[in-house]
């Protein structure tokens, strides 16, 4: 963190140990009766063991404003003379209205929240490249104009091999699910909008991860330049075979691996992969 600008983001980034000089402000994820805070009481894997054991569907929850508000008014105390707090899209979630109604009121003058209107590693490269600008003194105007900049280049390619979870969640039906599972439908999703989107379907999760790959490639005309972030869920094998593949097809300035947390996993299940990137 700079000594002037402190970063604050929500823990759907799934940044985790890379989350070095940023305040992460975890959600809260209830099984049934039990409730955890995402990524302090219950680890990445300890969800997918849950998710994948536990009869009860999970449900997330965004952080509520005093909980925000509380990390804002120890950033301001300690020194920090503005907070740039960025988070998951508002499409997705109420995180970014808390964090709003927050800065209202602990200190609107000092503390500017931005909607990065995505999710998971794809907010993690913005909350990233936010605390690099601080930390070489950038100016809270140069860090929000380049955010906004960004947003709309942030992009997201994904492959779900196993539909279950989909339906558990009401994303697809039932049938749909088993039908998919059994003919080997895998779904590539996207973000448009803020929002999760189906980009296509191919015939088995081989090919849905080469064509990740192919889109990437054609989306990244320059090398030495994209941002990018390999994100699994309890994945780590295929996360490193992805990795090695987008390194040699774009040579981006900076590639991060991160899982996915509850918000993502919850509807992808484990075994998932994508690419987020930033041309």
């Amino acid at each position: 963190m700079s000594a002037k600008i402190a970063i604050v983001t929500d823990s759907i980034s799934d940044l985790g140990a890379l989350a070095v000089d940023i305040t992460v402000v975890p959600l809260t994820i209830t099984f049934g009766a039990q409730q955890f805070l995402d990524g302090v009481d219950l680890t990445p894997e300890q969800f997918y063991d849950k998710l994948q054991r536990d009869p009860n569907q999970p449900t997330t929850s965004q952080p509520t404003p005093a909980s925000f508000a509380t990390e804002y008014t120890r950033l301001l105390d300690a020194g920090a003379e503005h907070v740039v707090s960025l988070h998951v899209s508002a499409a997705l979630s109420g995180t970014y209205n808390s964090a709003s109604l927050a800065a209202q009121q602990v200190a609107p003058d000092r503390i500017t929240v931005i909607d990065t209107r995505n999710a998971s590693a794809g907010q993690g490269l913005l909350v990233l490249g936010a605390r690099d600008q601080a930390a070489r003194g950038d100016s809270v105007q140069a860090i929000v104009d380049q955010c906004n900049a960004d947003i709309p280049n942030d992009q997201l390619y994904a492959a779900i091999p196993n539909l279950t979870y989909l339906a558990r969640g009401g994303r697809i039906g039932p049938l749909q699910s088993v039908l998919g599972n059994v003919l080997q439908i895998v779904p590539i999703i996207t973000l448009k909008d803020g929002l999760v989107a189906e980009h296509s379907k191919v015939r088995t999760f081989a090919r849905a991860v080469d064509q990740i790959i192919d889109i990437v490639a054609s989306k990244v005309p320059r090398k030495n330049h994209a941002r990018a972030a390999v994100m699994h869920s309890v994945a780590p094998e295929l996360a490193e075979k992805v990795r090695k593949r987008i390194q040699e097809a774009i040579e981006p300035a900076s590639l991060i691996t991160t899982c996915a947390g509850p918000t993502v996993g919850t509807h992808a299940g484990p075994g998932a992969v994508g690419v987020f990137f930033i041309p």
